[in-house]
């Protein structure tokens, strides 16, 4: 441990301006009846209290070199940056379970992804389309609603989908007992055409979209 030359030499220094002022006035009041003017002890006295301010500010100088000061900054360097290394691989760990988690809903979740790159127009791929069908198909399933779903869908004034899938494809997607049999499917997009459209299936058609995006509507808002 090395203490500061500077420091201590301005500490014995400022020691003998405090000493000599109050020697000076003790031995001039105690020898020969000596008297000191009032502005001579003003001027000692302030020369005695500069000193001594200046002799404690070297000796809490010459004070911290007996304290761990560096090996103490050195510690709130190293405790700083071991957070910063901390809150780096926190924020990492966070962002890889976002990825981790995304690649989980895209594994748990095929059907979706092979609905929307097969069937979903381009404007509509970051739109609830599937889930809309599916919380559709919960109330109203069967080959003739199934099949009416996707017609409102593919339909202009919707354009939600580019095409009707084919029964094998919306089996594979929703499921045989949502969809229905193969001849019931094959009937009714027989009876969805445009040429085969009555007034009966027109108000069908357009209750059906009310509802496709009234299901739309409240899935964007809890999203």
């Amino acid at each position: 441990m090395k203490i500061s030359d500077k420091a201590f030499k301005v500490f014995v220094y400022s020691g003998f301006g405090v000493a000599c002022p109050i020697l000076v006035v003790t031995l001039g009041m105690l020898l020969a009846g000596y008297h000191i003017s009032t502005e001579a002890k003003f001027w000692l006295w302030l020369v005695a209290l500069v000193s001594l301010i200046i002799m404690v500010m070297a000796l809490i100088r010459i004070l911290c070199d007996f304290l761990p000061v560096d090996r103490l900054a050195n510690k709130i360097r190293t405790y700083h940056h071991t957070s910063e290394v901390q809150a780096a691989l926190h924020k990492k760990e966070i962002e890889d379970q976002k990825i981790s988690t995304s690649d989980k809903i895209k594994e748990e979740n095929p059907l979706k992804s092979y609905f929307v790159r097969q069937f979903v127009n381009k404007d509509y791929v970051n739109q609830p389309v599937f889930e809309t069908y599916q919380e559709l198909f919960k109330e109203k399933n069967g080959g003739k609603n199934v099949v009416l779903a996707f017609y409102c869908g593919a339909d202009t004034n919707m354009n939600w989908l580019i095409s009707i899938p084919t029964h094998a494809e919306a089996v594979r997607i929703f499921g045989e007992e949502t969809v229905g049999s193969k001849n019931n499917y094959s009937v009714q997009k027989g009876n969805f055409t445009p040429g085969n459209l009555d007034d009966k299936k027109l108000s069908e058609i357009r209750t059906m979209k009310l509802l496709m995006k009234k299901i739309l509507a409240d899935l964007q808002e809890q999203a």
